[in-house]
């Protein structure tokens, strides 16, 4: 049996391929998803051999998807496209099988022939690789990355942010997070080895933030509780903050309360 997803935005959309793929004896449907972050769920939870993918998608897109997936876990991809002429260029140089709405029943069966052939060959298509890394360089986002808010019926845990980052899909366990810098109109989500700068106010980003985790211990500073290791007294009732990693973070008297008040022996 050949696993297979289905993702579009469009409920009739997936319902018509659902239909067609009713049709073949060989085809076990496991989902069908309605937006990008559902999918990337959904990939890794049931491992599928096949996906019909569409590529224009709110907030995560077919290609962001595709670049969100580990190499190991990677599926064989049928694009489903309504009007991207450039993707569709993109498709034929590489090769890779595509499907313009509204298609016909044998141009589904033709991709759907050609998917199976490689999947039973254990012989996945070794151009989509190089049209994903087209895609992430011609994607990278200068003017820095942001939060994608999950819907609640796809939140295995709220224990993380996903953010979208140069056409890829990064979910950060909030446990991993040692602090949160404003950085102009941008705060910078400090991570072991990297920082992602995120398009985003100090203070719509404490307000989703777990307050028996994280405090904010500066204007321009936000804290993983978990993170401190010290607090050293400093001039004017202020105080430095030393974290596990060894840096250090002034805590500004206007916060001072915030913080220090969370510890009744201080």
């Amino acid at each position: 049996m050949i696993k297979t997803i289905i993702i579009d935005d469009e409920e009739e959309a997936r319902e018509g391929v659902r239909v067609l793929l009713e049709r073949d004896p060989e085809v076990e449907l496991l989902a069908m998803c309605k937006h990008g972050l559902e999918a990337i769920n959904a990939i890794y939870e049931h491992q599928p051999h096949l996906v019909f993918l569409d590529i224009q998608m709110p907030e995560i897109n077919g290609f962001e998807v595709l670049n969100s997936i580990r190499p190991e876990a990677m599926p064989a991809v049928i694009f489903v496209t309504a009007y991207d002429q450039y993707a569709i260029r993109a498709f034929e140089v590489h090769a890779i099988d595509y499907l313009l709405k509204p298609f016909t029943d044998e141009r589904f069966y033709r991709a759907l022939t050609f998917a199976k052939q490689h999947i039973h060959q254990k012989h996945l298509n070794p151009k989509l690789n190089a049209l994903l890394q087209q895609y992430q360089k011609e994607n990278t986002q200068a003017q820095g990355d942001y939060l994608i808010q999950e819907r609640a019926s796809n939140r295995p845990s709220s224990n993380r942010l996903v953010i979208k980052s140069s056409g890829k899909i990064y979910f950060i366990q909030l446990e991993d997070i040692r602090w949160i810098e404003a950085y102009d109109y941008y705060i910078k989500i400090h991570i072991e080895g990297r920082f992602y700068l995120v398009r985003e106010s100090m203070k719509r980003m404490v307000q989703k933030l777990p307050e028996n985790q994280f405090a904010r211990i500066h204007k321009s500073s936000i804290v993983n509780l978990n993170q401190i290791v010290e607090l050293e007294p400093y001039f004017n009732g202020e105080y430095i903050v030393h974290l596990q990693s060894g840096e250090k973070l002034k805590l500004s008297r206007n916060f001072k309360k915030n913080l220090l008040g969370r510890w009744e022996e201080l």
